[in-house]
């Protein structure tokens, strides 16, 4: 048996796939875009047949790269973004496109739904994106698609049924986890035999289809093990296995995130508008997002950088102009919410914007602003960590953000502690899943411990941080008269 593993991240911008050693050494990669439609506002929909194409892509990309090695793969660890609802007929084709967690239509249904069946259903993606709530929204708008559905699956049920054929998803991505969401599913009238069936996440699925190893010129026949969500997939990728530690995010989305021992409860997860799931060892992970982190900057670049905006060192840019102007930006405070707040106080329709413009601030000044704003929002995050008495100590700091040095230091700065900024992210997060589940090792910790990069520290600025807390609360006063809008 071969000891590479493969890490295949459906993510909501990329699919990514990295294939790894079992001492952490990435031998190849591979990645290809995933196309978002914005019908109309509030919506935001991605096609899944395109991501079972992606998959087949970067599988492909990968074994052509890896040549004679490629015989040495033994498993694929899956990592997907979620929640999401695919309904699927028989033969596990999609019956339509599939609105996303950025999605807001179901939004406002969250009220009746949880008078119609309680609250201790809520954790999977943040209240107002949840599975359940995007399935209620199915029941009141499409129920001919719904009835007609074979299956009704999340994301990472659907691309396992692809790549297996097999209708199975795994506790921090199933609907179908815990006795809560089953009684969701009972008092919605849904036949339950239409969702995947939970296996454990370092279970094997089964064997990659025929079909598909085929597609994509594999020369053995590779496992695939169930692996995580893609938030689940970073924390792990970032090495973090006990209690109390945290992490930052900034891909499409901006995060926070943080270990604990039990699932929180309904009524903190609704008031505040955080998610939980569960994790590895076990632990659950709970954390809230901006709703808008790095696709911010994919903004900023389509807006304010078109000279510039299909150059492949367009983020290079980006991150050199932020640095040509000084901490708080010369007085612009952004509001990261271009797709709504999120956590903790969430809305659903679009509150992005400049303050303090004035006609002597240029490009550097509004880029500087917004890097600083998200990570002002991310603070907010953390400021509802310490009120609720949760630790995230130790932090790691992953996804693409965490590769500028610039916005790095600006997050450190803001958030007053030292950052461990990991290279690896949920690709490798689900390699190490993959590992553990063909047995390479004897735990994930084990698998941890092997194949996680040591990282560096970065360090706040005090006096930056003690610039930035006046900024701060101007964000925070902005925040509150932008909520009353």
């Amino acid at each position: 048996m071969g000891e590479l593993v493969i890490g295949l991240d459906l993510g909501t911008t990329l699919c990514k796939a990295g294939a790894y050693e079992l001492n952490g050494n990435l031998i190849g990669s591979a990645q290809k875009a995933i196309s978002t439609f914005r019908p109309y506002p509030g919506w935001v929909e991605q096609n899944p047949d395109e991501w079972r194409e992606a998959i087949v892509t970067v599988l492909k990309k990968l074994v052509i790269d890896l040549r004679e090695k490629a015989k040495d793969i033994t498993a694929i660890g899956l990592s997907t973004h979620g929640p999401s609802v695919i309904l699927t007929d028989e033969g596990f084709r999609p019956l339509q496109y599939c609105p996303i967690w950025q999605d807001q239509r179901a939004a406002s249904l969250i009220n009746d739904l949880i008078q119609k069946v309680g609250i201790e259903w809520i954790g999977l993606g943040t209240p107002e994106s949840s599975f359940g709530v995007q399935l209620y929204w199915l029941m009141l708008n499409k129920p001919e698609i719904l009835k007609k559905a074979a299956y009704i699956l999340d994301v990472k049920g659907y691309v396992l049924a692809c790549l297996t054929g097999r209708a199975v998803d795994e506790p921090s991505s199933s609907l179908d986890s815990d006795i809560s969401n089953q009684s969701l599913i009972k008092r919605l009238d849904i036949n339950p035999s239409k969702l995947a069936k939970t296996e454990s996440s370092l279970s094997v699925v089964g064997n990659l289809l025929p079909e598909i190893q085929e597609q994509v010129k594999l020369p053995v026949t590779v496992a695939v093990v169930a692996g995580l969500n893609d938030g689940a997939a970073a924390t792990l990728g970032a090495g973090i296995v006990n209690l109390g530690q945290g992490i930052v995010s900034l891909s499409t989305n901006g995060v926070m995130r943080t270990t604990i021992q039990s699932r929180m409860p309904g009524r903190i997860l609704i008031e505040n508008s955080m998610f939980c799931y569960t994790y590895v060892n076990s632990m659950f992970v709970t954390g809230g997002m901006t709703k808008c982190g790095g696709d911010s900057v994919s903004w900023l670049i389509e807006t304010f950088y078109q000279d510039c905006k299909n150059d492949p060192d367009v983020f290079d840019e980006v991150a050199y102009e932020a640095s040509q102007c000084p901490p708080g930006a010369y007085g612009v405070i952004f509001m990261p919410y271009l797709v709504g707040m999120g956590t903790p106080t969430p809305t659903n329709v679009p509150q992005g914007a400049f303050m303090n413009l004035g006609r002597h601030h240029n490009r550097a000044a509004l880029t500087r602003a917004l890097l600083e704003g998200v990570a002002f929002a991310l603070r907010d995050i953390g400021e509802k960590f310490d009120e609720l008495g949760l630790a995230w100590e130790n932090l790691r700091f992953s996804g693409g953000g965490s590769k500028s040095l610039v916005w790095r230091q600006i997050v450190a700065d803001i958030l007053g502690k030292p950052l461990s900024p990991t290279r690896a992210d949920s690709v490798l997060g689900s390699a190490i899943m993959a590992a553990v589940g063909v047995g390479f090792f004897d735990n994930v910790k084990d698998g941890v411990r092997s194949m996680v990069p040591k990282g560096t520290t970065v360090e706040p600025i005090s006096e930056n941080t003690r610039l930035y807390e006046q900024f701060y609360e101007k964000f925070k006063r902005i925040k509150r008269a932008l909520a009353l809008i």
